[in-house]
């Protein structure tokens, strides 16, 4: 802002030496074609005093205009500030919006990521279930009051001697044992898978007393 400041007050020392005395840039053919010379002392000295007034309403009026300019400029330059300001303000709420998605979205992958663990061991089933999928050695108690829950894939019509039972869950398991049981036909009924002492299994049926020894065909 101090430029045209400077500016101004430059215009208006100049515009003010010119109106010291008019008489001294004009030429002396000038001022006898003018009719200075014919003028008294006191009516040349009215005459300059006229001029000088009107050069000063002159510069006051070059002042005024030039302080308008100083004044719009000012306010433009404010403008701009404010507009950069205000953008700034946008740009960080945009920043902060950004932080706190980021942040809902990393938190909803904690979530996912733990309940997708938590549904893997759930199909996953009894710690013993694992234990011989994986060909692991099975202790005479394994998790004993601990059952693998499921449902024949299909009707069910007892067992005689080696058959071979299909579950719903994808696991094929098969009778280990001479007994048998025949009944009439129950579509899909639920069936416990249970660990008993030396790696053997029992397999209860839903709605049926007697149980039956089985051993494990495909597990995945």
């Amino acid at each position: 802002m101090r430029k045209p400041m400077i500016w101004l007050g430059a215009l208006v020392l100049a515009v003010a030496v010119q109106a010291q005395d008019f008489t001294r840039t004009m030429t002396a053919e000038e001022q006898a074609a003018a009719g200075l010379e014919k003028l008294s002392p006191a009516e040349l000295a009215k005459l300059k005093a006229a001029v000088e007034r009107y050069k000063a309403g002159a510069v006051a009026v070059v002042q005024e205009q030039a302080e308008q300019k100083v004044a719009a400029t000012e306010a433009k330059v404010q403008a701009a500030e404010q507009k950069a300001a205000a953008t700034e303000a946008k740009v960080k709420e945009v920043e902060q919006k950004a932080a706190v998605a980021e942040a809902k979205a990393k938190e909803a992958e904690s979530k996912a990521a733990t309940g997708a663990g938590v549904a893997a061991e759930r199909k996953k089933g009894p710690g013993w279930l694992s234990a011989l999928t994986t060909l692991k050695r099975i202790a005479d108690k394994p998790e004993a009051a601990e059952a693998m829950e499921s449902r024949i894939a299909g009707p069910f019509t007892g067992w005689t001697g080696k058959t071979v039972f299909h579950l719903e869950n994808g696991q094929i398991w098969q009778q280990n044992d001479d007994s048998s049981y025949v009944d009439r036909a129950v579509d899909s009924p639920k069936v416990r898978i249970i660990p008993g002492r030396l790696g053997t299994f029992w397999m209860e049926v839903d709605g049926v007393n007697p149980r039956v020894r089985v051993k494990p065909v495909k597990l995945e």
